[in-house]
């Protein structure tokens, strides 16, 4: 008996849809390829202590209903790299520890993700003790979004981005922290630190450094001398003086001027041939003088 016509087409379409499959499984495209967090861009906290230890105490799951392990880069994985990208040991003895206390994410009803970070820096002496300490807290919410309503508040990109959202605000909280509290380990590249006091070495009394130093010391009080002002000259008046009318001796050598008297009291005299009248002693003008 003769297969029918239908049957021996059959193998025939499932050869031919058989490449299709591969084809529609991959529809979505790849999945998104998120960069990896790092932050050796932004400057390097140098502590002046020997060695840097970090503690992770914020692993995925520790807090309940935490879903940080499905982020593309885990919250307490970029605390990590945060600490060996920025912290760095710039000194000889001591210690310090970076502990992550917290670095969780909850998926809250109504499509919305809460973020929280919690770490706190250790200083220990070169004998072992507690010598400072600095703490960062952040706390970040994603909200929800048309598409999250179906149930895709916890999808990678979602996840990657509150974990980069909390990262951006602990790198300031940190950085603002220690800088406050731990300001007396804080080093510059060449080892120094900020706060320490400049001093110079004196020589002994009589050497030629003592000297030096003394001379050098000197240099600004004989910089800063000021000379007196000239004195100015004595002013010249303007009418002739009615004692010298021709000038003088200086001002400054002159004798005191002399105190000018009224005449003593007494009697005029009149000129002899001047008639006079016998009332009042006056001359007579009778005559027409």
């Amino acid at each position: 008996m003769r297969p029918s016509r239908r049957a021996a087409r059959l193998p025939m379409l499932l050869l031919l849809a058989c490449p299709l499959l591969p084809l529609a499984a991959c529809s979505d495209g790849p999945p998104p390829n998120f960069a990896p967090l790092r932050y050796d861009y932004l400057p390097v906290l140098h502590l002046n202590v020997a060695t840097i230890n970090i503690a992770d105490n914020g692993q995925p799951g520790t807090v309940p209903g935490d879903i940080s392990g499905r982020a593309p880069t885990p919250p307490d994985q970029a605390l990590r790299q945060m600490a060996t990208d920025r912290l760095m040991a710039a000194g000889t003895t001591g210690g310090a520890v970076f502990t992550i206390d917290r670095a969780s994410i909850l998926h809250q009803p109504g499509g919305t993700l809460e973020g929280q970070m919690d770490v706190h820096l250790d200083v220990s002496s070169p004998n072992g003790q507690h010598a400072g300490y600095a703490e960062a807290h952040v706390r970040r919410t994603f909200g929800s979004t048309a598409s999250d309503s179906d149930g895709n508040a916890d999808s990678p990109a979602n996840l990657y981005a509150i974990t980069s959202q909390m990262m951006k605000d602990m790198n300031v909280e940190l950085e603002f922290q220690i800088r406050h509290h731990l300001t007396d380990w804080l080093v510059d590249t060449a080892g120094t630190s900020p706060s320490a006091i400049q001093q110079q070495q004196l020589g002994v009394p009589g050497s030629p450094d003592a000297a030096a130093t003394g001379a050098v010391a000197a240099t600004p009080a004989v910089a800063a001398a000021v000379p007196a002002a000239p004195v100015a000259p004595a002013a010249v008046p303007s009418e002739p003086n009615a004692i010298f009318p021709t000038g003088g001796p200086a001002p400054e050598a002159a004798a005191p001027a002399p105190r000018v008297k009224s005449p003593q009291p007494g009697y005029l005299t009149v000129p002899s041939g001047t008639a006079t009248s016998s009332a009042t002693g006056t001359p007579d003008t009778s005559n027409g003088y």
